[in-house]
């Protein structure tokens, strides 16, 4: 087993994913053109710009830098709020809702910039995501104004109606980064996975940051081998005998997940053998790695629950020409039950295995398992992290 590792080979873009490209791409072009028509020359260049990223990542994404799809979503949805704010009679609303999309695509960046400055991974065990919102909020407030500086010395408009507007639009800027981060310290597992944290995975080696980090705690989880808090799996859904599809190699996953969550968690590594060698996730039973991490997130919405994402972390580590997937599960403060169709059923980890109870020990177990818990509350949601758009 090595332990150097080489990036990823380049795949091509999910043709969904490049038919939204091709709708962003419409909708800027034609944001941008309504916007010179308008004489309103801020819009129109701020269009143009996203134009230019659209197409640029249509034709060298993650050759240079990958920009995820909703990042350019919320772009060209506030470019549209704006577009319609100058066209539709009582714009106030249209205007106002365009600026709060400013503020949270300002504090999106901020948050970028705060984990490169901080040269810290997403879920990292000493991440401070109070300290990074509080840069993220100031990030975005600050730019907002900087640019409204530039935009007012710049301009031959004068007069209090200027201020008062100015203001307003300050205002609506600021509660789209107070949204957003509040957004950060509830729920990190919807928009920031789609958005900052897939920036950060898939450009860290283009941004200086710690790429390895992942590896390293993949190796360092291998050389201790399977305990009651790791375990290993070969495959996610591939039976390695035929070659073919089988719903009991995803069971298999699924009770291991369910196990930890249920006792004091642990990491799952999927791609890797039970003598510990890396033979890689079975990713090419997928259209795409896109799609590996979808069917991985709707097994556990579907078989687990998606009130359990907060406690289920997962992300694709690069090794060589093969991955593997690093599942992280922290302990559930109720208990967790593995569904398949109309039957559930419980388990719970015992040494390297996972074991299902039912019955009385099943009772017992949950209500020794409540008394440890006493009247601890559950923990803050912890991203589910993956490298996907």
């Amino acid at each position: 087993m090595q332990d150097t590792v080489t990036p990823t080979r380049r795949k091509a873009m999910d043709p969904r994913t490049m038919r939204l490209y091709w709708i962003l791409l419409a909708l800027s072009l034609l944001m941008s053109i309504a916007g010179f028509a308008l004489l309103d020359f801020w819009d129109g260049m701020l269009s143009l710009v996203v134009v230019l990223l659209v197409a640029g990542t249509m034709m060298f994404d993650r050759q240079v830098i990958h920009i995820p799809p909703m990042m350019l979503v919320f772009s060209v949805a506030g470019l549209t709020l704006s577009t319609l704010g100058q066209t539709v009679s009582g714009h106030g609303i249209f205007q106002a809702a365009s600026y709060v999309f400013l503020g949270i695509i300002l504090s999106l960046i901020g948050y970028i910039l705060a984990y490169v400055i901080v040269g810290k991974m997403p879920g990292s065990a000493d991440e401070k995501g109070g300290l990074i919102s509080l840069e993220a909020f100031c990030f975005g407030v600050a730019m907002y104004s900087i640019a409204t500086m530039a935009a007012y010395y710049l301009s031959s408009v004068d007069g209090m109606p200027y201020y008062q507007e100015m203001f307003d639009n300050l205002l609506y800027v600021t509660v789209g980064c107070v949204l957003i981060c509040l957004f950060f310290m509830l729920d990190r597992t919807t928009v920031f996975r789609h958005t900052v944290f897939n920036f950060l995975y898939v450009n860290s080696e283009a941004l200086g940051m710690d790429a390895d980090s992942d590896r390293r705690k993949v190796l360092e989880v291998i050389s201790g081998g399977e305990t009651d808090h790791t375990e290993f799996k070969s495959t996610l859904r591939t039976n390695l005998e035929t070659g073919e599809k089988d719903k009991r190699m995803e069971k298999a996953v699924l009770k291991t997940l369910v196990a930890f969550l249920n006792t004091d968690g642990g990491t799952l590594l999927i791609g890797v053998d039970d003598s510990g060698n890396i033979t890689g996730i079975d990713e090419a039973s997928f259209d795409s790695r896109d799609r590996m991490n979808l069917h991985m997130t709707h097994l556990i919405s579907n078989q687990i629950g998606d009130e359990f994402n907060p406690y289920i972390s997962f992300r694709v580590v690069p090794f060589d020409e093969r991955a593997v997937m690093m599942v992280t599960c922290k302990k559930s403060p109720i208990p967790v039950f593995l569904r398949d169709g109309k039957t559930e059923a419980y388990y719970v980890r015992s040494g390297p295995s996972s074991v299902e109870l039912s019955g009385s020990n099943m009772v017992k177990y949950i209500a020794a398992n409540r008394q440890k818990l006493g009247r601890r509350k559950p923990p803050l949601p912890r991203p589910v992290l993956a490298d996907e758009d």
